[in-house]
């Protein structure tokens, strides 16, 4: 689903300036955004574990488990988003079925890459602390 295609004549988008935290972690999420123009960092801690371009979706996961947000989201360059809230969202998931779709498609996507980064992990072996040395007595 073309989410720029379906959204690019919306009348109430708006205008975020770069480096501008769309949202944090931690915060009540009531509202997700797609992005209609520019790019912005999805940090979970301090890591950036995506990079979102035009027609990405935005804060998808709160408005889906009604659970604070899991990651923070900073704006790259100028950006222009389209807010989707709660009532929005389940209108476009009851008469869009494709819209559903491609929600999930972006959390399964996202749960593959975390999965991929949890099994990178765990193969790396790790070095000995000083924790794991052994002391004589």
């Amino acid at each position: 689903m073309n989410l720029i295609f379906h959204f690019i004549n919306a009348r109430k988008t708006e205008e975020i300036a770069p480096g501008t935290e769309i949202f944090k972690a931690g915060e009540a999420g009531s509202v997700m955004y797609v992005l209609l123009e520019g790019a912005a960092r999805i940090l979970v801690g301090r890591r950036v574990v995506e990079v979102a371009g035009p027609g990405a979706i935005l804060g998808e996961m709160a408005l889906i488990d009604d659970q604070p947000r899991s990651a923070t989201v900073v704006t790259m360059s100028r950006c222009r988003v389209v807010a989707i809230g709660s009532t929005e969202f389940d209108l476009l998931v009851r008469e869009k079925p494709e819209f559903a779709r491609h929600v999930m498609k972006v959390v399964a996507d996202r749960l593959r890459r975390m999965n991929a980064a949890v099994e990178d992990i765990k193969t790396v072996t790790p070095r000995p602390s000083r924790l794991d040395e052994t002391v004589p007595v």
